[in-house]
C-alpha cells in the first residue's frame, strides 16, 4: 500500500470502509466525485488543501493538510454529508463502524463485527491476521498503522472475549 499524496505526515485522516469491493468502473466513478468535492471543500471561506485516495478498490481515504487552515466542525459535517451521497448513489454503505476489514489471501474481506468475533472462536482469525484500523488519526498513523497485524490494532480487544 502506497500513499500518493505529497501531504505532510501530521495532515488529518478519515478512513471510510466500502462493505462491497468497487469495480474499476466504479472506482473511476468515485475518484471523479471525490475529486470534485475535494475541489470545493472549504472551511470558513478557505479551501482546504486535501487530497482522496481509493485503497484496494474498498476504502475512501481523506487527507488534509490543516497547517493552512483547519477542518472545522461545519466542513467535517460537509465531508460526512458527502459520504452519505455516495452511499445512497452507490448502493453502499461506508459509515458503519461495525463493519471491520482483514486481509485473506491477500484479498481484502468484510464482515459484521459479529462475524469478525465468531472467525476468531472458530479459529480462523488470529492475532497476526492483517487487518485494517480505520480509526487512524493522521498520514504518518495511516501509513504506519492502518495495515497491521491485528495485535497491533484495536481489534487485539477483539481476542480477549
Amino acid at each position: 500500500m502506497k500513499v500518493h499524496n505529497n501531504l505532510p505526515d501530521t495532515s488529518r485522516v478519515w478512513v471510510y470502509q466500502s462493505n462491497k469491493e468497487f469495480t474499476e468502473e466504479k472506482v473511476k466513478v468515485v475518484q471523479e466525485k471525490l475529486n470534485h468535492f475535494i475541489g470545493s471543500w472549504e472551511a470558513h471561506g478557505t479551501r482546504l488543501h486535501a487530497v482522496a485516495e481509493i485503497f484496494y478498490n474498498r476504502f475512501i481515504v481523506l487527507f488534509v493538510d490543516e497547517t493552512p487552515q483547519q477542518a472545522t466542525g461545519c466542513s467535517i459535517d460537509k465531508s460526512v454529508a458527502f459520504i452519505k451521497s455516495l452511499e445512497a448513489d452507490l448502493g453502499i454503505q461506508l459509515m458503519d463502524r461495525m463493519n471491520l476489514a482483514y486481509q485473506n489471501n491477500n484479498k481484502v474481506v468484510s464482515v459484521s463485527m459479529a462475524e469478525f468475533q465468531t472467525l476468531i472462536k472458530e479459529g480462523k482469525l488470529k492475532e497476526s491476521t492483517v487487518v485494517y484500523n480505520n480509526m487512524v488519526q493522521t498520514k504518518q498513523e495511516f501509513i504506519s498503522a492502518w495495515e497491521v497485524p491485528a495485535k497491533e490494532s484495536w481489534h487485539q480487544n477483539l481476542f480477549m472475549r
